[in-house]
């Protein structure tokens, strides 16, 4: 059977054809597996908090501080706040879910601060940094532990001692970066909703 000519009509309507059966296949999968996702996300940030807050055994979301949060966390995104509480619902802290950008993305990161604001550790969830450099900020031994005692009311002085990773600079920055937008929205936001800070 002889083959119809090739046209550039002909040509055209093929690759559109593909394009469209390959985008509604691309958009069933997401479909089917977006709620997956969802909850794989949420597990990852339940298990970053109670990494950075192993005293609490709640976290509760607080939608009502996102704005002025936001906005204290100037350019560093912040996707969200958590009061954390201990045994009998006695306060334990905070954990703020923060997202500087690193040299390939964004760093997405919890950050945990006690009542005082003292920074009780900080966990990474996800990143796209380059593996092997970038990465280190996650699996260089000991490296994200010098953040753990940082004062949130004073975090500018806090970041002075820090140590960046050779080889891995702007990545090792974000995360300072993310530490020092979390001890931000303590001094200006959460030590004010907790009763430990003055109302301006």
């Amino acid at each position: 059977m002889d083959r119809a000519p090739s046209t550039p009509v002909r040509m055209v309507v093929t690759v559109l054809l593909t394009c469209m059966v390959s985008a509604s296949a691309l958009t069933a999968t997401y479909a089917m597996t977006r709620d997956r996702i969802i909850e794989q996300e949420k597990a990852a940030e339940r298990v970053a908090m109670e990494v950075v807050l192993p005293d609490a055994e709640t976290f509760e979301l607080d939608e009502g501080l996102l704005e002025a949060s936001r906005e204290a966390a100037g350019e560093v995104s912040l996707d969200s706040v958590y009061r954390a509480e201990g045994p009998d619902g006695v306060p334990a802290g905070w954990g703020v879910r923060v997202g500087p950008r690193g040299y390939s993305g964004p760093i997405e990161m919890v950050v945990g601060l006690d009542r005082e604001g003292i920074v009780t550790g900080v966990s990474i969830i996800a990143m796209t940094e380059t593996p092997g450099l970038g990465t280190k900020i996650a699996t260089e031994p000991g490296w994200i532990d010098q953040f753990t005692g940082w004062e949130g009311a004073d975090i500018d002085s806090a970041a002075k001692d820090f140590d960046s990773i050779a080889g891995a600079t702007r990545s090792s920055v974000a995360v300072r970066d993310g530490v020092m937008a979390a001890g931000r929205v303590y001094a200006e936001v959460l030590a004010v909703s907790s009763g430990q800070g003055e109302t301006p």
